[in-house]
């Protein structure tokens, strides 16, 4: 597992949109190898978005992506492995504002909120449902189509 650092370790000055990708975002990526991840999965490689996780996102990953129904898309272990070598790692988010219906997927809107993130992007209902008030407060949930980078 990575290390995280503190939030307060990034340099302020980084004007790089923050993006947070929940673990339905990584599958779509990683092992379904979605079209629609392409755009976010190559801007956040290039250093065009600033992909934030904390320790307890990459856990859920690690939980998550080998179970056997899986197993039909053949993923490449050492991308799934190593997807979160794109990401930089922050301190686990405090409890924030809003409260998202599924426990799991707590952290995501969390940290989205605590570090300002642009954006957050899901396919989970749960998370979806918080769009509107999540806008309110700076950051959007969206679907991985959804999202086009302005330049």
């Amino acid at each position: 597992m990575s290390e995280p650092v503190g939030a307060t370790s990034t340099p302020a000055s980084d004007a790089r949109p923050i993006v947070i990708l929940d673990t339905n975002a990584l599958l779509d990526w990683r092992v379904f190898k979605d079209p629609a991840a392409h755009p976010i999965a190559q801007a956040v490689m290039e250093g065009r978005l600033r992909w934030l996780a904390c320790p307890s996102m990459e856990q859920e990953w690690h939980q998550v992506w080998p179970r056997s129904y899986f197993k039909a898309w053949q993923p490449d272990p050492m991308l799934t492995l190593t997807v979160f070598k794109h990401a930089e790692f922050v301190d686990e988010p405090p409890r924030g504002p809003l409260r998202c219906k599924d426990p799991d997927d707590q952290v995501f809107i969390d940290l989205a909120l605590h570090v300002g993130a642009q954006w957050l992007f899901s396919k989970d209902a749960a998370l979806l449902k918080l769009a509107k008030r999540a806008k309110l407060r700076g950051t959007q949930i969206l679907t991985l189509p959804q999202w086009t980078l302005v330049p």
